[in-house]
């Protein structure tokens, strides 16, 4: 059997359960009142409308996306006595031409917005990073030390497994999220028989964690 799902902030990681279950890390978007004024400013006193629109997608880029950016797929199209292509595709997080356009001639949308999305998690939101362990408390305890240890010196890319504790920290690191503005959803389960394993499986096949997936 499960218990009931908890809600733990970054600062309160130490109060997670002692015991075995799945956990799911969400990063709550923030846009500062000094960078929302700031480019609200920007945008109304460009001096046309190719300006203002630059300025709404540095910032839409910036504040918001690229923490959710992912990492490239390596690819390889080939076909019948055709040549063979391999290389890299990128996550194109772009902010719509549309939707640029509109900020730019109205940028007080950008409050509300704002708002919206500092709500958005996790109702609206992917997690980032869905686990399990024996033992919650120490796991979610290890990913806080390795996260504020890579803020410092953050590893060259390769120097980390992906698929680890390491590599979500790693990727938090190299994306500059604030971990303050992380937080875990935790789930025990009653008996440490395996269970939470198959349950971690299944969530990371139908979830969808942006940070990759076990």
């Amino acid at each position: 059997m499960a218990s009931e799902i908890q809600k733990h902030l970054w600062a309160d990681l130490a109060n997670a359960p002692d015991g075995p279950g799945v956990y799911a890390w969400y990063y709550s978007p923030e846009i500062t009142d000094f960078d929302l004024d700031r480019t609200i400013e920007a945008a109304r006193s460009a001096s046309d409308r190719v300006e203002a629109e630059r300025v709404i997608r540095a910032m839409l880029d910036g504040r918001l996306f690229h923490y959710f950016r992912e990492e490239p797929y390596t690819a390889a199209l080939s076909g019948p006595l055709k040549p063979t292509y391999v290389g890299s595709l990128e996550h194109d997080t772009a902010a719509s031409s549309s939707l640029v356009s509109r900020l730019a001639a109205e940028p007080d949308r950008l409050r509300t917005i704002r708002d919206v999305l500092a709500l958005s998690a996790p109702m609206f939101a992917s997690p980032l990073y869905i686990g399990m362990a024996t033992v919650l408390r120490g796991r979610l305890a290890r990913h806080k030390e390795l996260i504020e240890r890579f803020r410092s010196v953050v590893p060259r890319d390769g120097q980390v497994s992906r698929n680890s504790d390491a590599g979500f920290a790693w990727q938090v690191a190299k994306r500059k999220i604030p971990p303050e503005r992380l937080f875990v959803f935790t789930c025990s389960t009653t008996s440490d028989d395996g269970t939470a394993v198959d349950i971690e499986n299944i969530l990371n096949r139908i979830c969808y964690p942006i940070l990759g997936r076990n």
